[in-house]
């Protein structure tokens, strides 16, 4: 018994991603946000999409006097008024991390090549969210371009989170995706009068093999993906990740925009990740691991309420 939990805490430790704030939880991998994407086939989720009417007292300069029709347009659109979006020095934005639901496929010991046993895997998997941190809720108010204990990491008044907190993660702008990084665009006119833009993103596949280099992919340029100093690392001297391949699959981004102002009122980002890592367990003398990841969700949501 004492091997198996071992090896599935070799596992929980490929997903404790909690440097780049990926907030982790397993379940199932059906994504609960409001509105956010049934991703089958990478087609948007027609439901009610809950979000407060945005007070605007100031305008983006994005021209969003009619709705684009072609790919190429619509990205355009969705850069200019991400970008302007990030860019307001006085904003309040409510942000709903659902982290990484996870579906574990097999966790085999690469000396026997033996799978852990279908019958373990409940006990695997509830072992694994018990590992795991919960998701989390925060607003972020925006003042002068910074917020003020926006990500809650402390509660004193002087530590101040920058917006680069938004999408993409630890950049300037929100997004910066080309034409080529695209799979499709579309966009329609919603019942309230704002705008909804759909993005799916061509897929990427992700090889880590240095801390210190994350791959590029188009989903870096819109969203916070996983770091490759997250995941290749030790967990507490019992093993070392040391390779991942991971494929992110029918990943997409929706976007509900004012056209009166040119702001964004609500972005979901949604990554969906498949693949496999490698692992050297010191626990019990283990040896190499290998992990097979199905299915599994990186859900954000943002909910603007005000931009001055």
């Amino acid at each position: 018994m004492k091997k198996i939990i071992a090896i599935v805490l070799a596992a929980v430790m490929l997903f404790s991603l909690t440097g780049c704030s990926l907030l982790l939880k397993t379940e199932t991998v059906e994504c609960t946000c409001p509105g956010c994407l049934a991703a089958k086939n990478g087609q948007d989720q027609e439901s009610s999409v809950e979000y407060s009417k945005l007070q605007a007292s100031s305008k983006s300069g994005v021209d969003c006097s009619n709705l684009p029709t072609d790919k190429e347009a619509i990205l355009q659109l969705y850069t200019d008024v991400a970008n302007a979006t990030k860019a307001a020095k006085e904003q309040t934005v409510d942000v709903i991390a659902e982290g990484a639901k996870i579906q574990v496929g097999a966790i085999i010991v690469d000396e026997t090549g033996k799978e852990l046993a279908p019958s373990l895997m409940p006990t695997a998997n509830k072992l694994i969210d018990s590992f795991s941190p919960k998701p989390e809720e925060y607003t972020c108010a925006f003042s002068n371009g910074e917020d003020k204990n926006g990500n809650k990491t402390t509660t004193t008044d002087d530590i101040r989170t920058p917006k680069n907190t938004l999408p993409a993660w630890e950049q300037d702008y929100m997004c910066e995706l080309s034409d080529d990084m695209v799979k499709e665009a579309t966009a329609e006119k919603l019942s309230d009068g704002y705008w909804k833009v759909t993005i799916i993103l061509n897929d990427a596949q992700c090889e880590m093999t240095d801390p210190n280099v994350t791959p590029d992919t188009p989903h870096a340029h819109c969203m916070g993906t996983v770091q490759s100093k997250d995941l290749l690392t030790d967990f507490g001297g019992n093993g070392t990740i040391y390779y991942a391949d991971l494929t992110y699959k029918d990943s997409a981004i929706v976007a509900v925009i004012d056209p009166e102002s040119g702001y964004l009122v609500q972005l979901h980002t949604s990554l969906f990740i498949y693949g496999d890592a490698k692992m050297d367990v010191k626990l019990m003398s283990i040896g190499n691991v290998t992990a097979s990841l199905e299915k599994t969700t990186f859900i954000n949501t943002y909910n603007w309420t005000a931009i001055g």
